[in-house]
């Protein structure tokens, strides 16, 4: 296969979080030089970041992952690239256990390198949007069951591990490779810190479904900060409030913050009735929420999300490109994605010069648009 040269682009620095003027070149679907050469695509000075990384998101376009064929799974892939998320994590929300295993089995059939189990080992106090009679208590003897159907796929769990208690949960989870975030979580700051040091390496969506942070008592929240796990944040404006989102910035390293959408099948879909965990939801204004009146996940896109930040936050673009590329590749242990390096995989995006969204490469090939512009190439 003929390599495939790129000139006069602002190629994204992960270890310095700037942009570079300067070129690449893909060969057999992974990056090799990282210089220019005269006889190439000029991408006339086009900022070109790494492919983005949703470590956290149930559906979009009408599907959801817990119910949605290989085919739909696929067609969301799809969805996802266009928006310039080239590595999903479907998220499976709370089912009944034999439907949970089913989609674990459907995605790794669609093609995806990990899931996200999110449902079931809630705390029920805290369960959000989940259904109550979808909830679980944490068995350690579940967990083979979704290391089997996972086979090769990263596995990663949130779980209310306050109630595991005898520690077996987490450590069925550990033993088996799997990545553990605490989440739906009713822990208090010293159970969740002790946690953190046992092996939980992430806070699952920061303040949401979890007690809220006082002044007598931080609970999980302060101790997601203040720990060196990493925390999920859903930077809509939203769920967090800006202030909340700069006080995270000022408080977590730089690397150990990640941007998820949390996003719902109603994403990319006129308003409407929609569901998710077992529930109903009423999608108004781009904003979910089921019957008793509960957030429901997010319609919010992930590039989306780190222009926000980068605004709540005060700071240049490039420095929130991270939260969203290279932290959850890390977290996950993805090695092959989530940065532009020799040997990596081509996965890339173009921006216009305003950060917005103008081509998408996986793999190295140019996906198609639906526009009728020329290709970049």
């Amino acid at each position: 296969m003929s390599a495939l040269r790129f000139r006069n682009a602002l190629l994204y620095d992960g270890k310095a979080r700037c942009f570079r003027e300067g070129g690449f070149t893909v060969e057999g679907g992974r990056f090799a030089e990282l210089r220019e050469y005269d006889n190439a695509v000029d991408l006339g000075g086009a900022p070109v970041l790494p492919g983005l990384i949703d470590l956290h998101t149930h559906g979009r376009g009408g599907f959801d992952f817990l119910t949605a064929d290989v085919a739909q799974m696929r067609e969301m892939k799809r969805q996802y690239a266009a928006k310039g998320v080239t590595t999903v994590v479907p998220t499976l929300a709370s089912g009944r256990l034999t439907e949970m295993l089913d989609a674990v089995s459907r995605v790794k059939e669609a093609g995806f390198r990990a899931v996200h189990i999110e449902g079931r080992y809630l705390n029920p106090a805290r369960r959000g949007a989940h259904h109550p009679a979808l909830l679980a208590p944490l068995s350690a003897e579940e967990i083979p069951l979704f290391a089997e159907r996972a086979g090769g796929m990263k596995l990663h769990f949130t779980a209310a591990f306050e109630l595991d208690g005898d520690g077996r949960f987490l450590s069925a989870l550990l033993s088996c490779g799997a990545t553990a975030s605490l989440g739906h979580s009713d822990a208090d700051y010293e159970t969740a810190s002790r946690l953190a040091e046992q092996g939980v390496r992430s806070f699952t969506h920061l303040f949401n479904t979890m007690p809220p942070l006082h002044h007598r008592a931080g609970g999980a929240a302060a101790a997601g900060l203040l720990s060196d796990a990493y925390t999920e944040i859903i930077c809509d404006g939203f769920h967090l409030a800006p202030e909340t989102v700069a006080l995270i910035g000022r408080i977590k390293s730089p690397d150990r913050v990640i941007l998820v959408t949390d996003s719902m099948e109603g994403t990319g879909c006129p308003d409407g009735e929609y569901f998710i965990a077992g529930n109903p939801v009423r999608l108004s204004g781009g904003r979910a929420y089921t019957e008793e009146g509960a957030i429901a996940g997010s319609t919010l896109e992930l590039l989306d999300a780190i222009g926000n930040y980068a605004s709540f936050r005060g700071i240049p673009f490039a420095g929130a490109v991270p939260c969203a590329t290279a932290n959850p590749a890390a977290l996950l242990g993805l090695s092959d994605v989530g940065s532009i390096a020799p040997g990596k995989r081509a996965d890339f995006l173009v921006l216009n010069k305003d950060f917005s969204l103008r081509q998408v490469c996986c793999g190295g090939k140019e996906l198609e648009r639906e526009s009728d512009t020329e290709p970049l190439f």
